[in-house]
């Protein structure tokens, strides 16, 4: 098993985490869930991932919030995060990279491309 492979998901969708979880887990990864930012610092405490993947549209503190958050904090940092969302345009994508996020994949998710990315973004990872 790969020595980077754990992963925290963090979106308020019961369902994508159900399906990301499975994807991920499928490919012998070890999944953490969170709903909401709080609940995902609150893991953060506990357990440091080797990437995350993050939802943009969130109740109370969005994606984007968290992911300021982690780029400010020396302990989250070098984290690779990648945003999932259904709202890929281009102003997110730009926002998301200047904020520090690796890439960003568009819901529906393409098996195959998001796979694909999860494994480059550990590969390129130092982390």
């Amino acid at each position: 098993m790969n020595k980077k492979n754990n992963i925290l998901i963090v979106d308020d969708s019961e369902t994508n985490l159900v399906l990301l979880e499975a994807i991920l887990e499928d490919d012998g990864f070890d999944v953490q869930k969170a709903y909401t930012a709080y609940e995902a610092e609150e893991i953060l405490q506990k357990r440091i991932p080797n990437i995350i993947l993050l939802d943009l549209l969130m109740p109370n503190e969005n994606g984007f919030d968290l992911l300021k958050k982690l780029k400010a904090n020396n302990k989250f940092m070098h984290i690779p995060i990648i945003i999932v969302t259904a709202f890929a345009n281009e102003e997110n994508r730009m926002i998301a990279t200047d904020l520090g996020a690796v890439d960003l994949i568009e819901k529906p998710i393409n098996i195959p491309d998001f796979l694909f990315k999860v494994h480059n973004a550990l590969a390129k990872s130092d982390y």
